[in-house]
Order: structure tokens, then C-alpha cells, then sequence
């Protein structure tokens, strides 16, 4: 009995004090495969999620606000970095404006990371792959063209294996370059360089010509071959490392990227949406099945909020939802709810073989059988749903030319609304399949103001854009409320509006779901002689 009860108190003590297994630190986020992983490399890369509420720094409301979360952040980051004293631990990267830090850790740091007040959550820094007749008309680009918008003055950023930015596809397209690499395998040797040439196509993989393909795709431009947005430029950012061994599936080596470099290339976007007007970001890459977003949010936390960063400010991130086949899932990081995923279908409109879908899947787009360029000059015909993302991203160029205002929601709408419903046989979903000339006429209707009666006076509208006389038509956001504000000249009146709902002699207020056109009637003062 009594050998009974000791063995009973030992185990409550180990229980107390974390010895017994790690249910301590798992509760606190930290799971068994990581510490397994740990225990047979050595060292794991990780993600450590910080224990504080942020938001998104575009929906913050003044620039001291957001300069004081930053400061917060690199506080919980110094915090947490310093509990490890002792410990074997690497900072591999430290993000500004989201609450993480990520580093390369030993077995018995992740228990010191997972009780620390400090620390929400402990993931591991995953790795994704690559996910690999001409099909601008088939998304109606060419008529876009006609009408007059090719996505020049913005730019669709590039996270991938590297652009080649001589080919004559690409030739003088791309604006800015950056490469983050945790193995080391930037231009210059380092894990990060931004500078001209830092993106230049990695070599060590067949797949290093995965980002030139996809450039080419989304803004390219020759004599013989255009991408969707010819007119738009690129951002290249290389974001692959070299890999031998188990992790290249039998290859001798491969192209793989952490999670961590990602991020890296994600504020690297954020920090330049000032110098560039970025229309939309392209991952063509991923990894793992999620069949809901809910898991997939929880799951993949710092890419997440990164996106919603990007989001904030009115930049769409498009990813690939992955070329499994899977019929109820996507891959990480396509399936974030804040994302934009995309299919592939083929040339006759139906859903790709190889395509991930699920209920979730944002848009469809042609991911079979693409010519674009491949470095050195040539040109390559890939299928894949790599190949389908960049035709969004593209559009999106496109659709902010004509709506620069437009929110991300705003676009994606526009295409969703307008596109072509293709069903999955595999399992009944029916999504859309991108239509830009559609799109366009839906993502920008007009508002026309009529000045009417035997008097004068001005028109103006918040948001900016209409100044009748000067500018009596103006295009707006698809959905977008716009406010008109009527002035009589001296010694007129203002007597009223008509049209689009709008009555009464004070600011009138038109919802943009469709092409409005308003009256306003000034009046000249009659002067009774006595």
C-alpha cells in the first residue's frame, strides 16, 4: 500500500514538474514530431509565435501607433531571445511587423521556448517545393490590351526560384531584387542580399527555372510572346536553398524554401509598397494538405499574418493551391483564409487533373500546356497550378490600373462575379475561371454627373475623382460608396438632385454596384421688382 502511494506522488511530482513526458510544453503548443525531429537532426528550424495581440499595419491609424507596435514586437522578440541564455539557440530571422522571431534550436531549448510567457505558439519552419498554346486570350488579357489596360505603372512581386532578367521576355521589367536563403545560397554566399542581381535564377535544381517561367507568365513582354500584364514590372525575390540528401525525394539535390525566408520576402514586399505600386504578390509554391482554412490559419500563423499586412494596404498575395489532386484540400500557404488560391484548368475548360480543390479554392485559371520564358533566352511549355496563379496575379495588375483604389476583396469579387463557373467532377465544386475584359467592366463602373436648370455651380466627390465642371465622369470601386457635394456659383442656388436615389439639397451618397448617372440643378435667383 505504502509503495503504492509513493509511486503515486512521484508521478504527480514529475507531472508538476514537466518531467513526465512534455504535456507541460505540448499544451503550450509544442508537438511531439518537433522534438523528435530535434532529438534525430540535433537542431529543428522553428517559428516561435509571440504571446501578444498586433494588427495589420495598414488598418492602424497613424503612423506613431504603428512605430509603437513595431517596438513592442522587437521587445517580446528580445525578451524571448534572452530567456535562452545558456541554451543552443540561432536567430535566423527577425521579423518587424509581425510577432515572430525564427531560429534554428536544439532539443532542450523547445521546452524553455514552450513555457515561456512570452511564447503563444512553437511550429516548425516548414519547407515548400516548387509547384510546377498560349492562354492570354483564353482569360481575355489581349481585350484588356485593347481597351487600354496592360498593368502599366504597377507591379506584381515574384517569390520564387529566381528571374532572369535578360531574357527578352523580361528585359528591362524588373525593378527590384532580393534573395533570402537559409542555407547560404544567395549570389553573394550570405542567407540575404537586396541588390541588383540578388535574384538571378538559383542553379542547382532543374526547378530554378520555376520563377523565370513564372515571371513571364504574369508581366512578360516580347515581339513574339506576352504574358497577362505586359505592361506591368516585377519585383524578383529568390527565396530557395540548396538540399541534399533525404529531403530531395532520391534527386542528388534540390530547390527547397523555408517558411522563415518567405516572411522575410513578404516584409521585404510590405517595406517597398512606398517606392512601387504593387498590384499583387505570386507564390507559386507549397506544401501539405488543409482541408479547412480554420486549421490552416492555426497552422501556418506567421505566413497568415504577413498576408494580412500585405492585405491592409490593398495588396493581393495569389498562391497556387497545389498539384496533388487533392479534391477536398489545398496546400499551405495557398489555403490561408486571407490568401488568394488558384486552380489550373485546361485549354478546354475543364478542371486539371492534378489540381488541388476544396470549397474553399478562391479562382481557376489555364495551368496546362503554358509557354513562358526559361533563363538563357528559350522558352518552355509547363503545366501545373504554378502556372495558372501568375495569370491571377497578372490580372490583378490589370484591374488595379483601371481601379487603383480597388481593395483586395473589391478585385476579387470582380473575378469571382465575372469569371467563367467551371465544375470539378471530381467533386461537384464550381468555381471561376478568370475573365478579365469581364472584370473589368465590372470592377470600375461610371458615375456621370448632369448639370441641369437655368443656374451653375460644381460638383465635387469623395473619394476624389469627379470636379464637374472640370470632370463630370469617373470611374470607381466595384461596391464603393461615393459622396457628391453640390456648390452653386455666387449669387445662384442649388434646388436639388435626381437619379440613382438620390433627392434634397444636401450631400447625396451613391453606392457604385453599377453605372450611375445623378443630376444636379442649379437655379438662377429671380428678383421681384417692387
Amino acid at each position: 500500500m505504502m509503495l503504492r502511494l509513493y509511486a503515486m506522488i512521484v508521478i504527480i511530482c514529475m507531472l508538476l514538474l514537466g518531467w513526465g513526458g512534455m504535456s507541460a510544453a505540448q499544451q503550450r503548443g509544442l508537438a511531439p514530431a518537433l522534438l523528435d525531429k530535434a532529438r534525430t537532426d540535433g537542431t529543428v528550424r522553428v517559428l516561435v509565435h509571440l504571446n501578444m495581440a498586433t494588427q495589420p499595419e495598414g488598418s492602424i491609424q497613424t503612423a506613431t501607433a504603428v512605430l509603437n507596435q513595431r517596438k513592442e514586437i522587437e521587445a517580446a522578440q528580445t525578451e524571448t531571445v534572452a530567456a535562452l541564455a545558456g541554451k543552443h539557440h540561432r536567430i535566423t530571422q527577425q521579423f518587424r511587423t509581425i510577432p515572430f522571431v525564427a531560429m534554428e534550436v536544439a532539443e532542450d531549448t523547445l521546452p524553455v521556448l514552450a513555457r515561456s510567457r512570452r511564447v503563444l505558439q512553437v511550429v516548425e519552419d516548414h519547407l515548400s517545393k516548387p509547384l510546377l498554346a498560349q492562354s492570354v486570350p483564353l482569360v481575355e488579357a489581349n481585350q484588356a490590351w485593347a481597351a487600354g489596360f496592360d498593368g502599366s505603372g504597377w507591379v506584381v512581386a515574384v517569390l520564387d526560384t529566381g528571374v532572369d532578367q535578360t531574357h527578352p521576355m523580361l528585359a528591362g521589367k524588373v525593378v527590384s531584387e532580393a534573395c533570402y536563403s537559409a542555407n547560404g545560397n544567395c549570389p553573394n554566399g550570405l542567407t540575404s542580399q537586396v541588390s541588383v542581381g540578388a535574384a538571378i535564377p538559383c542553379t542547382y535544381d532543374s526547378g530554378c527555372a520555376h520563377g523565370t517561367h513564372v515571371a513571364g507568365i504574369a508581366a512578360g513582354r516580347s515581339s513574339t510572346l506576352s504574358g497577362v500584364a505586359r505592361g506591368a514590372r516585377v519585383i524578383a525575390i529568390q527565396v530557395f536553398s540548396r538540399f541534399t540528401g533525404s529531403a530531395c525525394l532520391g534527386a542528388s539535390t534540390c530547390a527547397l524554401s523555408y517558411t522563415s525566408d518567405q516572411l522575410a520576402a513578404l516584409e521585404r514586399i510590405y517595406t517597398l509598397r512606398g517606392t512601387y505600386q504593387i498590384a499583387a504578390v505570386n507564390m507559386s509554391l507549397g506544401g501539405g494538405p488543409y482541408t479547412s482554412q480554420a486549421s490552416c490559419d492555426a497552422a501556418n500563423a506567421a505566413t497568415k499574418a504577413a498576408i494580412d499586412n500585405l492585405r491592409s494596404v490593398g495588396i493581393a498575395t495569389v498562391i497556387a493551391s497545389g498539384n496533388d489532386g487533392y479534391g477536398n484540400a489545398l496546400s499551405a500557404p495557398g489555403c490561408i483564409s486571407s490568401a488568394v488560391s488558384v486552380g489550373s484548368t485546361t485549354e478546354s475548360d475543364e478542371v486539371s487533373w492534378f489540381s488541388n480543390s476544396a470549397s474553399f479554392l478562391s479562382l481557376l485559371a489555364p495551368g496546362e500546356s503554358i509557354t513562358s520564358a526559361v533563363p538563357g533566352g528559350g522558352f518552355a511549355t509547363w503545366s501545373g497550378t504554378s502556372m495558372a496563379t501568375p495569370h491571377v496575379a497578372g490580372a490583378w495588375a490589370i484591374l488595379k490600373q483601371k481601379t487603383p483604389t480597388a481593395s483586395v476583396s473589391t478585385v476579387l469579387s470582380a473575378l469571382q462575379t465575372t469569371g467563367r463557373p467551371i465544375t470539378d467532377p471530381g467533386n461537384g465544386i464550381t468555381k471561376s475561371r478568370i475573365q478579365i475584359a469581364h472584370a473589368l467592366a465590372l470592377s470600375a463602373p461610371q458615375l456621370t454627373v448632369v448639370k441641369a436648370g437655368t443656374g451653375s455651380g460644381t460638383v465635387t466627390s469623395t473619394p476624389a475623382g469627379l470636379t464637374c465642371g472640370a470632370t463630370c465622369s469617373a470611374t470607381f470601386a466595384q461596391g464603393q460608396s461615393v459622396t457628391l457635394r453640390a456648390t452653386a456659383a455666387s449669387g445662384l442656388t442649388f434646388t436639388g438632385w435626381s437619379g440613382a436615389g438620390c433627392s434634397g439639397t444636401g450631400q447625396c451618397t451613391v453606392s457604385m454596384t453599377q453605372a450611375r448617372s445623378v443630376t444636379a440643378t442649379f437655379t438662377r435667383l429671380t428678383t421681384v421688382a417692387r
